[in-house]
């Protein structure tokens, strides 16, 4: 049933996460990055990430960070007017271009390159425009391919290929060149992921889940503290009733398992993956929610199925626990904790699909899931040899 209803939450919320990224405050482009010698036989990779700081019509301000081989921070400003390009601190920089300038560069006109101010000057002597499908790590977009010639002190060619929706740089490529003749460090950068903080619709779709998940642990948390204060108050010794946990479930298993649903929680606040510095949470999560980066355009689906699956193994996970504490009944519990485990496992093998670096919440899962597992195989065999004893006395 949980399953169910998860699938169906599942397909209404690929909408919700699953649109076309866009630039705007607080919305963070993340880019693999490549430098290969023409001199030595040398090829090195590292990562930056670049985060909007301030967007409006004449204005974009992103702190960009790199790291990997080094760690170096840098603030660069670009200038707009009617959509046009007209100042950007260096040109290699120019991660985006309003729709004005995407209309007019698709219809050829790319005289703004030779009018646009740097930092650096950057002399445009000649460019090409193509119409292509790219596709990067992040996904695969409709693009145009813009290839500048430059002259003067840094002489080369530069290639920035744009999505056309959004007008973010997804490639850029930088060949220093004198004449015909490569002289320099080739530099590649791919757009790896787009992260941005939540809307209302998604995180109050957050929230909601995450009192799915919370509700049970807390609700047994809750009884158990009441009932030992009633106790303590009433200054009197437990009736056999409420015992029954430690009476029909060996101890130690049954704290096994606890401590695996504690662990599930725990791995779904934790962040899953890093990308240049910065957590990603799972986007269904009550940490995506609060955190500033939360939605990941690189694999989508997958990431909502892992983040859905982990739910539920958490759901379970805790319905199994409260099945324990409260009624007598044996199986159904472990049939649910292995189900539980099951699905924490399979949420962690299809994480591994998205070629993301794994972070805290995959090894705290897959802890998780053991100690269930574990807990519920060692309860089995204690359970059987007490009733083969009962019955060898009897």
């Amino acid at each position: 049933m949980i399953i169910l209803v998860l699938a169906e939450v599942f397909s209404f919320m690929i909408p919700v996460y699953a649109s076309q990224p866009k630039l705007g405050e607080g919305v963070t482009l993340f880019y693999r990055c490549a430098r290969s010698s023409s001199w030595e036989a040398t090829y090195e990779t590292w990562n930056t990430s670049v985060k909007v700081l301030a967007f409006n019509q004449t204005t974009l301000v992103f702190q960009s960070n790199t790291t990997g081989i080094t760690s170096t921070s840098a603030v660069v400003n670009i200038k707009y007017s009617n959509g046009i390009p007209e100042y950007v601190d260096y040109l290699t920089a120019l991660v985006y271009l309003p729709s004005e300038c995407i209309a007019q560069n698709l219809q050829g006109h790319l005289n703004w390159t030779t009018q646009v101010r740097t930092r650096t000057p950057a002399i445009v002597t000649d460019w090409t425009l193509q119409s292509l499908n790219f596709t990067v790590e992040a996904g695969n977009f409709q693009s145009i391919n813009i290839t500048l010639t430059l002259a003067g002190m840094d002489s080369g060619a530069l290639t920035l290929i744009y999505d056309v929706s959004s007008g973010i740089m997804i490639y850029e490529q930088w060949v220093p060149m004198v004449g015909s003749q490569i002289y320099g460090d080739i530099i590649i950068l791919s757009l790896t992921a787009v992260t941005s903080p939540p809307e209302t619709r998604q995180t109050i779709i957050n929230l909601i889940l995450a009192m799915a998940v919370f509700a049970t642990p807390a609700v047994l948390f809750s009884h158990e503290v009441r009932k030992r204060l009633q106790r303590r108050h009433r200054d009197k010794r437990l009736e056999p009733n409420n015992i029954r946990v430690k009476n029909s479930f060996p101890r130690e298993p049954f704290y096994a398992i606890v401590a695996g649903g504690l662990l599930t929680l725990a791995s779904i606040m934790l962040p899953w993956s890093q990308l240049a510095g910065s957590q990603i949470f799972l986007p269904l999560s009550l940490s995506s929610a609060l955190a500033e980066s939360t939605e990941l355009f690189a694999s989508t689906s997958t990431l909502l199925a892992t983040s859905l699956i982990v739910h539920a193994s958490a759901i379970m996970a805790w319905v199994s626990i409260a099945m324990h504490v409260y009624t007598s009944n044996r199986v159904a519990p472990q049939i649910m904790t292995i189900a539980s485990g099951a699905l924490a496992f399979a949420s962690a093998i299809i994480f591994t699909q998205t070629d993301l670096a794994v972070s805290w919440g995959v090894p705290a899962l897959v802890v998780a899931s053991a100690l269930a597992l574990v807990g519920t195989a060692v309860a089995n065999i204690k359970t059987e040899k007490k009733i083969k004893k009962n019955s060898q006395t009897s």
